[in-house]
C-alpha cells in the first residue's frame, strides 16, 4: 500500500491523533527469502557465502564467525536515503555455544562494508546456511508500543490499538512469521522496544535493573538516532538454522557512525518471546 493510501485510510477514520500517527510512519524494506539458488554476484542474500569478499572471515577467539547475510546496496539505492548507494553490507555471527545467552557482544558478530564490485576469493568456513536470495518490497511501519517515540508523542492506548489494526491490514497475507525480516524504518520489536537496548549497549549501560535517571535521560537522548541495518527473524523455516530458536536479530547503527561509514560500532540486539 502506498503512503498516500495509508494517510487517506487514517484520515478517513477520523482518529483523534491522526496527524501524530501519520508523523510516526517510516518507510521500510520488508523482504522475503526465495528458494535456495546460486546467487548472482552482488545480490542480496541470506546464507551461502559472500559473493564479493577478499578478506578472511572475522574471528572470535580464533574461531571464524559464520556468514549470515549480505545486503546489496545497489539493489536498494533508489529506495533509501540513509545507506551508501553501492557496495555490500556483509553480516557475520558466532555460531559456537557460549552458554545461556546470544552472541550479541562485541566481536561475537561483525558487519563489514565492502565498497567494491570486484569478485574476490572468499576465505572462510563452509556454508552453514543455504544461500537464499532476497526479494524486497517497500512498506511502511509504526514504532513498537514501548519505543520512546510513543511516549514523546503522547500516543494513547486507543491510538496504539488503531496502529496495530493498521499494521495487520498492511501485512502481506503470505508472511510466514509475525515479526518478519526488514531493513530500515522502525524495528518490529518482539519485546516492545529495540531502540532502548541499542542505546543502552551503545552507551555501555549494563545494569538496567539499577538504572539511574541520568542514564535513562542519556538513553532517551540517543535511542532515536539509530538506523536499522537488518532485522532477521530466525523463526522463518526457510533459514534452516536452529541455534537461535525463534529469536529475532536486530542490527543497528548510530546515524553518526553511518555518516562516516564506520560499521565497527554496530550494535546487535536479539529478542525472543
Amino acid at each position: 500500500m502506498e503512503k498516500v493510501e495509508i494517510i487517506k485510510l487514517i484520515e478517513n477514520t477520523k482518529a483523534g491523533n491522526g496527524q501524530k500517527i501519520i508523523s510516526l510512519l517510516l518507510p521500510t524494506l520488508k523482504f522475503s527469502l526465495d528458494e535456495s539458488a546460486a546467487i548472482k554476484q552482488s545480490r542480496s542474500q541470506i546464507g551461502g557465502a559472500p559473493t564479493i569478499f577478499d578478506q578472511h572471515y572475522p574471528l572470535f577467539n580464533n574461531v571464524p564467525l559464520i556468514f549470515l547475510a549480505q545486503i546489496s546496496l545497489n539493489d536498494i539505492h533508489y529506495l533509501n536515503e540513509l545507506l551508501p548507494k553501492s557496495g555490500l553490507l556483509c553480516f557475520f555471527i558466532l555460531l559456537n555455544d557460549i552458554g545461556n545467552r546470544y552472541p550479541d557482544q562485541k566481536n561475537e558478530f561483525k558487519v563489514v562494508f565492502v565498497n567494491s564490485t570486484i569478485q574476490g576469493n572468499v576465505n572462510g568456513k563452509s556454508e552453514e546456511i543455504p544461500a537464499l536470495p532476497i526479494s524486497f518490497v517497500e512498506h511502511y511501519a509504526f514504532p513498537s508500543y514501548q519505543e520512546n517515540l510513543i511516549v514523546k508523542n503522547n500516543i494513547s492506548d486507543e491510538d496504539l490499538f488503531f496502529m496495530e489494526l493498521l499494521e495487520m491490514e498492511l501485512q502481506s497475507p503470505s508472511a510466514l512469521t509475525d515479526i518478519g525480516h526488514q531493513i530500515l524504518g522502525h524495528p518490529n520489536a518482539v519485546q516492545g522496544t529495540v531502540r532502548f537496548w541499542w542505546a543502552a549497549k551503545y552507551l555501555g549501560i549494563d545494569h538496567i535493573d539499577a538504572i539511574t535517571k541520568e542514564q535513562m535521560d542519556r538513553i532517551n537522548q540517543v535511542e532515536d538516532q539509530f538506523v536499522l541495518l537488518l532485522q532477521l527473524d530466525f523463526s522463518d523455516p526457510k533459514i534452516g538454522i536452529d541455534h537461535f530458536g525463534d529469536s529475532v536479530a536486530y542490527f543497528g547503527i548510530h546515524e553518526e557512525d553511518l555518516a562516516k561509514e564506520n560499521f565497527d560500532n554496530v550494535i546487535l540486539v536479539m529478542q525472543t518471546t
